[in-house]
């Protein structure tokens, strides 16, 4: 006898109609206005539920530049890219504001190699209407729902972030893929130029916060959501870096993650466990410990099984180039003065399982920027 729990039910029941909405009343809805306010205990969204027909547990498309998926964004990436530096920054109609915001930083700081990645028909007719340049990118979203088990909204917007910047440095282009509440504070092209001419790094990231314990990175967290890929390199070092881009995606996809938790971060965590499955090698002079007093990028040579290329010479960021040190509460110092910044939440709600993010996120995340001096448009 199959036992069949109420929620499962209730999956089904809601899973059948439009969890998200982009009019409400008969105008625009604010931001996470048209999305459903939902609890840990009363969420449909914990299974693939009900699943396409034949639904795939992988990608959808690959990062092939030349593709019908990726080719009008490669061709912008081309366009917009100084000394073949490119900034990719991707978001839904919920973010409209935070991109806005995110655009009005870059320019701030003199950053115009920029591209903005639209993850649904709404946001890139918003985009458009600001004089923003901005890529369609609304099919390849709606891949994930109609091929994959990647149901859940927020979890499939993260995967295709990663995908479409893999895509974009397999044309041969160095990018920084960012997040729409990633902050200017100075431009970060010298710091990504430097690594570009040193010559070893395949793939950067920012040193998270250091723990002590004796993991992933030496006891030292990087933030997945801030990623270099040097595609301008050598063929080998743009194959590296998009097959572990690609690779850390496949272990994201962890069945045991899309059933119930974790918000977007399944994908994040597939990168950190991805790194689990590889041998750790700090560059030669340097230790653990000088990883919690990082002043420059430290390489770190990846080996093994992590890599469908043979491992990754990976870079970690030091918090000059970009501190996160908090997730909720004041943002630190250190993050103040680094030359990309994230806001803080300003408490923990519960957000596990979750589809879509309503507008109390919306409403705190704009309130937490502006308290913490990264909101560049006008209040």
């Amino acid at each position: 006898m199959v036992r069949t729990s109420f929620f499962s039910v209730l999956a089904y029941a809601v899973a059948a109609q439009s969890p998200h909405a982009t009019v409400c009343n008969g105008r625009a809805c604010r931001p996470g206005e048209g999305n459903p306010v939902v609890t840990h205990d009363v969420n449909p969204w914990d299974a693939c539920n009900p699943c396409p027909s034949q639904a795939i547990k992988g990608m959808p498309h690959e990062p092939d530049p030349s593709s019908p998926q990726y080719a009008p964004l490669v061709a912008a990436a081309k366009t917009a890219a100084q000394r073949h530096l490119v900034y990719l920054c991707a978001a839904d109609y919920d973010y409209r504001e935070v991109v806005e915001n995110w655009h009005a930083a870059a320019r701030r700081v003199g950053v115009s190699n920029v591209v903005l990645y639209a993850l649904d028909s709404e946001m890139h007719a918003h985009l458009l209407t600001r004089g923003l340049p901005s890529i369609n990118g609304t099919s390849n979203l709606l891949a994930w729902k109609n091929r994959t088990r990647l149901q859940r909204h927020i979890q499939a917007a993260e995967a295709e972030r990663h995908l479409a910047a893999a895509a974009v440095a397999a044309s041969g282009l160095d990018v920084l893929l960012m997040e729409s509440t990633h902050v200017m504070l100075g431009d970060p092209s010298n710091v990504l130029h430097a690594l570009a001419r040193a010559g070893a790094v395949e793939t950067a990231v920012p040193r998270g916060v250091c723990t002590g314990r004796s993991v992933g990175f030496f006891g030292c967290g990087p933030w997945w959501s801030l990623v270099w890929l040097r595609g301008a390199g050598t063929e080998e070092q743009r194959t590296r870096a998009v097959a572990f881009q690609l690779r850390s995606l496949e272990v994201g996809f962890v069945d045991f993650y899309l059933r119930w938790w974790n918000g977007a971060h399944c994908i994040f965590q597939g990168f950190g466990k991805n790194v689990e499955r590889c041998t750790r090698e700090l560059e030669a002079g340097l230790t653990a410990a000088d990883l919690v007093n990082l002043t420059r990028p430290a390489n770190v040579r990846l080996a093994g099984g992590c890599s469908t290329s043979g491992g990754l010479e990976l870079g970690l960021l030091p918090p000059s180039f970009y501190a996160q040190n908090v997730l909720y509460g004041p943002i630190e110092p250190a993050g103040a003065n680094a030359l990309i910044s994230r806001a803080p939440k300003p408490s923990q709600r519960d957000r596990l399982r979750l589809d879509r993010y309503d507008q109390q996120d919306f409403e705190e995340l704009v309130a937490s920027m502006k308290a913490n001096k990264l909101w560049m448009l006008p209040s």
